[in-house]
């Protein structure tokens, strides 16, 4: 039916007045109100797409519980103790596989061949153990860490302890009072094969000693001793992060250092102002930096695949000094960064800002 005049008129009217835009929001109102009350999944609604994947790309999102991110190096760091981080070994043995780690039997010693990007710690904690306790029982490891390399089988304990094997003149009894052990724990350990009436020890056979400890000898290592140039950059005493990337490996006794993992070609950085005394390549470094910084304190920059400067330079604190690589015994691409007081190696949080 066609509209009378006095209609045409009186939407010419509404048309041309302000009275338009008002009805227009209104209706977006009532229809934002019949969406609410419909029960939608507002999440099915896509209405921004900030990153596209190729559908050869795309794939299932993971829970948002099961996606855990890796540490990332910031500035600040949750103080434990004194501002250091300390590792609490928790003594326990791994019976049966929870579905995380390989799987090790209780009665048995494995072997694990080290693969790309693995650390001590990290390979520890695959079988529930402490890094010590993998240290102890490879005697490579233990006379010197950074001797991990792709390829290296390692022994692996059931539990924690100490692999031990037996000497000229060792008994049950000394055996325990060296490594702080208990003599039953041993004899009742089904691995080692005693006679609980009559134990014997053969020598050269190996034992497992459980929850026994080493006590520790500190690693030193050769400060430099010449003459520093005369214009020679003294640091502050206080650090900042060499680079960014995560945390792989912290410090503890047997590895007196913390490993930041990154990509292979990211900046390295002097953590504070000083001269280089050492610039080259080393077998287990691989290229690596020695920085003395005037006060009595050295850092040490490793695995570099390049450094930047040379013997002598000086250095002001956050210059590039060189780029992560894996040069060296690494298993991956990550800066191994050492804090050295004298001839001892210190523990870095500690000291970095």
């Amino acid at each position: 039916m066609p509209l009378t005049p006095l209609w045409s008129r009186w939407l010419a009217d509404v048309s041309q007045s302000r009275l338009l835009p008002h009805l227009s929001m209104a209706a977006l109102a009532l229809a934002a109100i019949i969406l609410s009350q419909s029960g939608m999944a507002w999440g099915s609604i896509r209405t921004i797409q900030p990153l596209k994947q190729s559908s050869d790309q795309a794939g299932e999102v993971a829970p948002l519980q099961d996606v855990i991110l890796p540490l990332t190096l910031s500035g600040q760091l949750n103080n434990t103790q004194n501002g250091v981080f300390v590792q609490i070994p928790v003594p326990r043995t791994l019976v049966a596989n929870r579905g995380v780690g390989p799987t090790i039997a209780p009665d048995q010693i494995s072997t694990y061949v080290v693969q790309p990007g693995d650390t001590i710690s990290g390979i520890a904690a695959k079988f529930g153990l402490n890094p010590e306790t993998l240290v102890w029982s490879n005697p490579a490891l233990e006379k010197n860490p950074d001797f991990l390399s792709i390829g290296l089988e390692l022994t692996v304990l059931p539990l924690n302890g100490i692999y031990h094997q037996v000497g000229s003149g060792d008994t049950l009894e000394s055996i325990a009072t060296t490594f702080k052990a208990d003599v039953q724990a041993m004899i009742d350990l089904p691995l080692n094969n005693l006679d609980p009436e009559n134990p014997s020890l053969k020598v050269g056979e190996w034992l497992v000693v459980p929850g026994g400890i080493k006590p520790f000898v500190p690693r030193t290592v050769t400060a430099f001793s010449g003459p520093a140039p005369i214009d020679a950059s003294v640091g502050s005493g206080l650090f900042d992060w060499p680079a960014t990337g995560s945390v792989s490996q912290g410090y503890f006794n047997y590895h007196p250092a913390i490993d930041i993992a990154g990509w292979t070609g990211a900046p390295i950085s002097a953590a504070d102002a000083g001269y280089v005394i050492v610039a080259g390549w080393d077998n287990m470094y691989g290229y690596h930096i020695v920085i003395d910084h005037g006060n009595g304190y050295q850092t040490l920059y490793a695995h570099l695949s390049a450094y930047y400067v040379d013997v002598g330079q000086n250095v002001f604190s956050g210059q590039q000094i060189g780029e992560m690589g894996s040069t060296g015994n690494s298993t991956g691409p990550h800066l191994h960064f050492e804090v050295r007081q004298g001839t001892v190696q210190r523990n870095p949080y500690s000291f970095l800002r």
